[in-house]
């Protein structure tokens, strides 16, 4: 990020406008708006593990036309370049397009889902060069990794299975497991799968390489708010006093596990699940709430510290 623009530009202003200057070229920018978008400050939002912001275009388009807002995808999703491996240089080439952008901060920030960890990193590269980001938004992202489930666990859920499904369970559990060996000796003997084709989305390869990363990933305090919007939680099963885990078999917390790693999560619960609260007709109870953050981190500008909202309830 140290060689973007950075001239010209007063404190706060969002984008820079030369009359004359062609457009830049964006390999991960995608503006979501048609021109321009207003002239207040942007929002930068990175995609999910998949690596596509179309599943965010209702988002913005509900969020307001008045500023720019900008997607973010990852690189290698048509192909011709490989994902990034690790979040950090993720980050680092995201910044410098959102340094094209909008040379100076403060900067507004988000991501959905698993896109939430690289506005993380981005932050904390912004901060290292004395650049100020007044909004932190995580759209359900989860941390980059889970904590394991015990034998006690496991033996658990299954004798949960076991009483609510029966013989069923039994049938199922083995349909799975000689479905996993079949998958082991493809691995084995080298058979690929399908390749991808010419002119879709490389989103097997990105969430491969989104998983590589997540393990490699040492999440880093961040000294200020994290604004958390996230679906009801919906537990799949319940071991104890805070451990409980949904259907993918991750353990789930009303600060989607953050709290040790920031000043606050400020939690805004909303409609739909993880999938559907981006989309209709769930998306306008998310953007509704989502503008509100963005305006007030906008009129405070240079100020991380805002007023304390925990777990609003959706209407």
């Amino acid at each position: 990020i140290a060689g973007a623009a950075s001239t010209g530009a007063s404190e706060g202003t969002a984008t820079i406008k030369a009359a004359a200057a062609p457009r830049p070229r964006y390999a991960h920018l995608v503006a979501m708006h048609a021109g321009e978008g207003g002239t207040r400050m942007p929002f930068f939002l990175v995609a999910g593990m998949f690596g596509n912001v179309m599943n965010l275009r209702h988002l913005a388009h509900q969020a307001g036309i008045d500023r720019p807002f900008y997607g973010i995808q990852a690189r290698g999703l048509l192909g011709g370049a490989a994902p990034h491996e690790t979040f950090e240089e993720m980050a680092r080439d995201y910044l410098v397009e959102v340094r094209l952008a909008q040379p100076r901060g403060p900067y507004l920030f988000g991501g959905f889902s698993g896109g939430g960890i690289a506005a993380l990193e981005m932050a904390r590269q912004l901060r290292e060069v004395g650049e100020e980001v007044a909004l932190l938004v995580m759209l359900d992202t989860p941390l980059p990794r889970s904590e394991g489930l015990t034998t006690k666990d496991k033996l658990q859920m299954h004798m949960h299975k076991l009483r609510h499904q029966g013989a069923s369970y039994l049938v199922s559990r083995v349909g799975k497991r000689i479905e996993w060996e079949r998958a082991q000796r493809r691995k084995r003997s080298g058979i690929k799968e399908p390749a991808t084709p010419e002119g879709a989305f490389h989103s097997l390869a990105i969430e491969a390489a989104f998983y590589r990363a997540a393990a490699l990933y040492q999440v880093r305090p961040h000294p200020g708010v994290i604004t958390l919007f996230r679906p009801k939680l919906s537990p799949l099963h319940v071991f104890g006093p805070k451990r409980q885990i949904n259907k993918d078999l991750r353990f789930i917390y009303a600060d989607n596990g953050w709290s040790p790693y920031c000043e606050r999560v400020d939690v805004f619960e909303v409609t739909g699940d993880h999938d559907s609260m981006v989309l209709e007709p769930n998306v306008r109870v998310l953007a509704a709430r989502m503008r509100a953050s963005i305006n007030e981190a906008e009129s405070s500008r240079f100020s991380l510290v805002r007023p304390r909202r925990l777990d609003h309830a959706a209407e």
